[in-house]
């Protein structure tokens, strides 16, 4: 009898065992695949920021290119009214000294200009369809572009959380990665904008840039007319601008187009240069991975706290290296091919 109790405790014991162990098990399992699951939306979390930011710069250049056609036609529209009126004044001019009627001289002009109007109205007729729809671009794109930005700002913040909770995953997206992260080319060209901006402007244009600067008031008030006024027209103003007497020369260039440099110029008192320098260190570290600098990054232009040309320039060279890219592997598979 003893025997045979001891031999059913015993089995009860390894039933126990054995489902005490297979919970375990179970329960490792369960967390083995939350951590994957983690890593996986930590990875998407990227790619999807890396997408909307692209759609960003897309909606961006069609709001620029909208902008830049309207001028074009305000533009050619001024050119003709500036030419008639240099004709009518040759012309009169011309009548005088070879001693014409002034009359039939005025005619003349008249037929002359009633000539290049018509060839004018034939070459803008497809012109104007052209610039009638990126106008129309323009302005589709100018809520959608605030729109993914908040997509993807969102989308961060949603991140941020879920790493203030759990933790950062495993393999996240060290700055030091160089291959896997979709985010690592976008954040190398907006820190490599960032240095250059604090090689050429900090120190005295920083100090000396602010309201009631000469040069400050001068980039603001052109800031204000930018929007009757080319790309080519504001790089024209912003060179009549003595920058150099605030130490903020554009001799050696700037990689930015003209309106971002005048943004970038206004912000100077603004940006957050210590805090981006921060976050820069703490990226190239590995100290934070890449969704949370560009979450800190995504939040500073929602705030305008950030140039949006920064942005943009770190768009440009996230292109650069995806072109790069597929460039070496077409290179690789015609050696693969010929081999």
């Amino acid at each position: 009898m003893i025997g045979l109790l001891v031999g059913s405790l015993g089995c009860i014991g390894i039933l126990a065992l054995v489902g005490v162990w297979s919970q375990f098990e179970i329960h490792l399992e369960r967390r083995s695949l939350h951590r994957e699951l983690r890593k996986e939306e930590h990875h998407a979390a990227s790619k999807l920021a890396q997408v909307g930011m692209e759609l960003w710069s897309e909606y961006r250049d069609d709001i620029h290119e909208s902008h830049e056609a309207q001028m074009l036609m305000k533009l050619l529209n001024v050119t003709y009214q500036s030419f008639e009126a240099r004709v009518k004044a040759t012309v009169d001019e011309t009548s005088k000294d070879l001693g014409l009627n002034k009359e039939k001289a005025a005619k003349l002009a008249d037929t002359l200009l009633h000539l290049v109007a018509d060839q004018q109205q034939m070459g803008l007729k497809h012109t104007k369809r052209l610039v009638d729809h990126l106008v129309e671009a323009g302005k589709r794109a100018v809520p959608l572009e605030k729109h993914t930005e908040k997509e993807v700002l969102q989308e961060m913040q949603q991140e941020e959380k879920m790493i203030e909770e759990e933790g950062e995953p495993e393999d996240a997206l060290p700055g030091g990665n160089e291959t896997g992260d979709p985010l690592k080319g976008l954040l190398d060209g907006f820190f490599w904008v960032f240095n250059d901006y604090e090689r050429e402007f900090s120190g005295k244009p920083r100090s000396m840039l602010h309201p009631g600067n000469t040069a400050y008031d001068a980039l603001k008030s052109l800031d204000d007319k930018m929007n009757d006024l080319t790309e080519a027209q504001i790089a024209e103003e912003l060179d009549k601008i003595d920058l150099g007497a605030v130490g903020a020369g554009l001799g050696s260039g700037r990689v930015l187009p003209a309106k971002d440099i005048v943004e970038e110029l206004l912000m100077i008192g603004t940006i957050p240069h210590k805090e981006l320098r921060g976050l820069e260190e703490a990226w190239k570290s590995g100290q934070q991975d890449s969704v949370r600098i560009f979450g800190r990054l995504a939040a500073m232009h929602e705030q305008h706290r950030i140039p949006s040309g920064w942005l943009q320039k770190g768009i440009d060279e996230d292109e650069r290296e995806e072109i790069a890219e597929e460039e070496q592997e077409e290179k690789h598979e015609g050696e693969a091919a010929k081999a």
